[in-house]
């Protein structure tokens, strides 16, 4: 359910509605016929207000609930699925727009609750687990602008600030986590692009910087800052007989052909030693698993419409 209401010859745009989620998984085992099943419902409230205060500049604040659902394979592991992640989420912006160029400057704050995560058991499987509540805040700067001799250049900032609000259970008492980094929530994201097009031939370049991440729930083991980048080649033939498009195009990955760590198959409790909070010490681990971004690439492809 939704409506929208406009206001002061509709510079002043204000919309509200709300949605209510209902999710039924179900598992049978026809082997040991164990049944299991899990059933959940989520609100999902929206609000958005925009002001146009000239054809240039505009404001807006969005404001609206979001929920992810665990993966239903865990019903084959446990008899419950995890809690439905649920997160609050709220923005204040300013966009900018002339001739030239585009500017949209974000501030936001997320309000997450029970967030999922995919965590690597030592016995070489992974599950999903709830890791507490986790409190997000930051701000997003894009900055593009419209072809210049063809040419179309774009830049964006993230600035993130995430950490945990809660201690996560382990056993019969807690990890410290409480005040820690939250997991693969880098400080700094960064992108820059570069787009060429005059309507036969194009070209796409983009530089991707990541910042370091932390990979455990404690916190002592992060992933290094990286940088990836690609670019795309193609050209656009005139129509020919039945062929209406047929484009030419080459993608490029990675073209230094460095190896860096851009991930992990699943975080893990901790990599050092740790005490818990009713003073048992548990062990170190082997650490996260990691993907690994793949070595120079070059794919082609032709296409057509007709």
């Amino acid at each position: 359910m939704q409506d929208t209401a406009r206001y002061l010859q509709n510079r002043l745009v204000v919309s509200a509605g709300f949605k209510f989620a209902m999710i039924n998984y179900w598992f049978n085992n026809y082997l040991t016929h164990a049944n299991m099943g899990s059933n959940s419902t989520v609100p999902l409230p929206r609000f958005s207000v925009s002001y146009e205060i000239n054809r240039h500049h505009q404001i807006y604040v969005n404001a609206q609930g979001d929920f992810r659902a665990p993966d239903p394979s865990n019903l084959s592991q446990n008899a419950a699925l995890p809690r439905n992640q649920y997160s609050i989420k709220e923005e204040l912006g300013y966009r900018y727009n002339n001739r030239y160029m585009m500017l949209d400057l974000s501030l936001f704050n997320y309000a997450i609750t029970n967030r999922l995560l995919s965590v690597y058991n030592a016995n070489n499987s992974y599950s999903t687990i709830n890791a507490g509540n986790q409190t997000a805040r930051g701000f997003d700067i894009m900055l593009s602008t419209h072809p210049i001799h063809h040419f179309s250049p774009y830049v964006s900032f993230e600035y993130l600030n995430a950490h945990q609000d809660s201690n996560v259970q382990y056993g019969t008492s807690y990890l410290p986590t409480r005040g820690k980094e939250a997991i693969m929530a880098p400080h700094v994201m960064a992108n820059f692009g570069l787009t060429y097009d005059n309507k036969h031939f194009f070209a796409n370049a983009t530089v991707h910087y990541t910042g370091p991440q932390s990979v455990t729930l404690v916190g002592d083991e992060r992933i290094p800052g990286y940088v990836t980048d690609t670019i795309s080649l193609g050209y656009r033939f005139s129509p020919f007989l039945v062929a209406k498009s047929p484009t030419f195009r080459l993608n490029f990955t990675n073209l230094t052909g460095s190896m860096v760590r851009t991930g992990t198959t699943g975080v893990t409790d901790n990599y050092h030693a740790v005490t818990l909070l009713n003073g048992q010490r548990i062990a170190g681990s082997t650490g996260a698993q990691f993907y690994v971004e793949p070595r120079f690439s070059m794919t082609g492809t032709i296409s057509t419409a007709f």
